[in-house]
């Protein structure tokens, strides 16, 4: 499961490739089509990153409604 810092690791990956496409658009090293195409994949990679975040939460719940035995009964069960 995600844990916070895993999701701050996402956000941080997010911040530190915005940070290096700004310096390289500075230094005039990105194309137009480049900039296009570096546009979409940041949508998407955004679009992902929720859809994920959302699959998470409904994993989370329906594994909330589900009981799960305890250790000592389920050994105890399998011996």
């Amino acid at each position: 499961m995600e844990t916070r810092e895993e999701g701050t690791g996402m956000n941080q990956k997010a911040t530190d490739y915005s940070a290096r496409k700004s310096t390289l658009l500075e230094q005039g090293l990105i194309s137009l089509q480049a900039q296009e195409l570096i546009s979409e994949l940041e949508t998407e990679l955004e679009l992902l990153r929720k859809q994920n975040e959302s699959y998470r939460n409904a994993l989370r719940a329906k594994s909330a409604q589900n009981p799960r035995m305890s250790t000592k009964l389920r050994d105890a069960l399998y011996e």
